[in-house]
């Protein structure tokens, strides 16, 4: 009896990490909303850019109490590169009189801190917890549109196009006039995440038809070729491929995949093309193809453009090995809070792209021990979602496509960057773990299954 009831009180621990966990995802989409509209001076607006973290905290808290915190090779893993960046944290403070140490804090929190979030999700998430997320994020899409719509064809200097206190009063601009929509998101980056994960949940819908409606379906279709010409981004439209990319890729293995997504994209291209028959379309259009030529024109041709944009910074970083100091300028220093911090004003002191930055902040040493790690980690998640998307479950390797590139180098010094990289590939990890006991259930059952030998273990 006393076994049942501790089991029981377990169960209940769990669920109280998934209900905080159900928090941070709120937290991620509505952040910007109090740091855009709901904070009254800079100092408010500043610390709700860490409004997220003591949510964080409690997961973890919650999850050792529920005996969910995982033990494996990457949280071990993790815990050694903690370490090292304390060390390497101190003894740059006490080299450099000049870097403040509430920067090098600042730093580490965002290499570290939220990461084991993502083998928390992995742990306690079921089926219905990652379903549950795609259905908000499906019903979220339509508003999350007209939001967007509504910015871009008002004054850059409109209230509803206000970026957060302090970092400047409008939000990036695209073209003819137009700025980037944010949607409720601080700028217009964390508003791609967002329909990226739109785009992944969609797709799988078609997939597996019974844990959304139709109509949530059709809108959310809309929505996101809506956004794809306002959005003014060539990386958030080059994404979009990347996902589509990735549910063909998977169609080699699941031709109902590949004849759904065939379908979508015929479903968009309609969509698309009934859209330009109104003028406010037309004219996102034009605006988006506008910041097209003009980025054409700076790089040159379209390979160049498309290679210096996702692959330059890799280049860029191993060419700053041996530029940077052996313990680095300082962890943190590289970003906007570490600027502001430092000399009172935004920007990027280091390097704009994360590789670089990484290198310039810990130097050659602990960086290329890091960037290695966090590619070994990418490279580990590709080959589990492959296995499982081999055998017949596409769910892993679509949420895998909205971060094939930012598992890599993903920004993790912005935060609403930083928290869709981790919260995404939490909800990657934990579909591959359903999917490997789903496979272990059947054998187990003796019912007739695929040879699972090589099926990736996480633990």
């Amino acid at each position: 009896m006393s076994e049942l009831k501790q089991a029981s009180l377990e169960e209940q621990r769990v669920l109280k990490v998934r209900r905080w966990i159900y928090a941070y995802f709120l937290l991620l989409i509505f952040e910007g909303v109090l740091r855009k509209w709901g904070s009254l001076n800079f100092l408010v607006s500043s610390a709700l850019l860490l409004v997220r973290d003591p949510v964080v905290l409690m997961i973890y808290y919650l999850a050792m109490r529920a005996r969910a915190f995982p033990h494996n090779r990457f949280t071990r893993i993790w815990a050694i590169s903690l370490a090292v960046l304390c060390m390497l944290g101190l003894l740059q403070v006490f080299f450099n009189p000049w870097l403040g140490m509430f920067v090098v804090i600042y730093g580490i929190r965002c290499y570290c801190m939220h990461i084991p979030l993502i083998f928390v999700m992995a742990q306690v998430f079921e089926k219905e917890d990652v379903l549950r997320i795609g259905r908000w994020t499906l019903y979220l899409a339509g508003p999350m549109a007209i939001l967007m719509v509504a910015q871009f064809f008002s004054s850059p200097n409109s209230i509803i196009n206000r970026a957060t206190l302090g970092e400047g009063s409008t939000q990036i601009g695209s073209a003819l006039g137009k700025i980037r929509p944010a949607g409720t998101f601080s700028y217009s980056m964390g508003a791609g995440s967002f329909n990226l994960l739109v785009a992944a949940f969609l797709i799988y819908s078609f997939v597996d038809t019974g844990w959304v409606s139709v109509r949530a379906r059709v809108i959310a279709a809309v929505a996101l070729v809506v956004v794809l010409p306002i959005s003014g981004s060539r990386g958030f439209v080059m994404s979009i491929g990347f996902v589509l990319f990735f549910a063909v890729a998977a169609g080699m293995f699941h031709r109902r995949l590949l004849k759904i997504t065939l379908q979508v994209v015929v479903l968009g291209v309609g969509v698309f093309f009934l859209l330009t028959l109104t003028s406010f379309f037309r004219e996102g259009v034009l605006t988006f193809t506008t910041r097209w030529q003009q980025a054409l024109g700076n790089s040159g041709s379209l390979n160049e453009a498309i290679l210096q944009r996702f692959f330059g910074e890799f280049i860029h970083a191993f060419e700053d090995l041996g530029q940077a100091p052996l313990l680095g300028y300082g962890l943190g220093l590289g970003s906007n809070v570490g600027a502001a911090l430092t000399v009172r004003s935004l920007g990027f002191l280091l390097a704009e792209t994360e590789w670089e930055r990484t290198v310039m902040e810990m130097g050659p040493i602990v960086a290329v021990f890091w960037l290695g790690a966090r590619s070994v980690f990418g490279v580990s998640l590709y080959r589990w979602a492959w296995t499982c998307v081999r055998r017949g479950q596409a769910l892993p390797w679509l949420l895998l496509g909205t971060e094939c590139l930012g598992i890599f180098n993903g920004l993790l010094e912005q935060a609403t960057n930083l928290g869709f990289l981790v919260f995404t590939t939490g909800l990657c990890l934990a579909a591959i773990r359903i999917a490997q006991e789903d496979e272990t259930t059947l054998a187990a059952d003796g019912m007739a299954v695929e040879n699972t030998r090589g099926v990736p273990q996480m633990v």
